[in-house]
């Protein structure tokens, strides 16, 4: 595959994955403030945010906690933190906290959902990125 194929597939798997949790982040969030119905969303909609949430960031605690990458989205992840000087172990206590709260089916606070939100960020930086780089070529 050509390099700006390469290019073209990760842009295209990133921006899923930022949707996917976009969308899982909105669910949560409506739950947190009641507002599932303005949103037609479902409990079956924070059901599936819950999974997807879960199995997202018990891979990124599995890294943070010396795994090697299994994603580029998590090889993106720890670039960033590295750039950032920020402690791994603290966003591994964090984020294997969070995932115990969404099995447990208990209510997420706010500030974990800002701290994925950074994440989501993350990505969406590098995505856009990518779009800069198609575009120059």
């Amino acid at each position: 595959m050509s390099s700006l194929g390469q290019l073209s597939t990760r842009l295209d798997r990133r921006l899923q994955v930022v949707g996917e949790l976009t969308k899982a982040l909105l669910a949560l969030r409506a739950e947190l403030t009641g507002k599932l119905d303005a949103l037609k969303l479902t409990t079956v909609d924070v059901e599936a945010a819950r999974g997807t949430i879960t199995e997202f960031l018990s891979g990124l605690t599995s890294v943070l906690n010396g795994a090697p990458p299994a994603s580029e989205e998590q090889r993106v992840f720890l670039a960033k933190l590295a750039q950032s000087g920020e402690p791994l172990a603290d966003w591994a206590e964090d984020f294997g906290k969070l995932v115990e709260q969404l099995q447990a089916r208990t209510p997420v606070e706010s500030a974990h959902l800002d701290k994925i939100m950074r994440v989501v960020g993350f990505l969406q930086g590098e995505a856009a990125e990518d779009v800069r780089r198609l575009r120059s070529r």
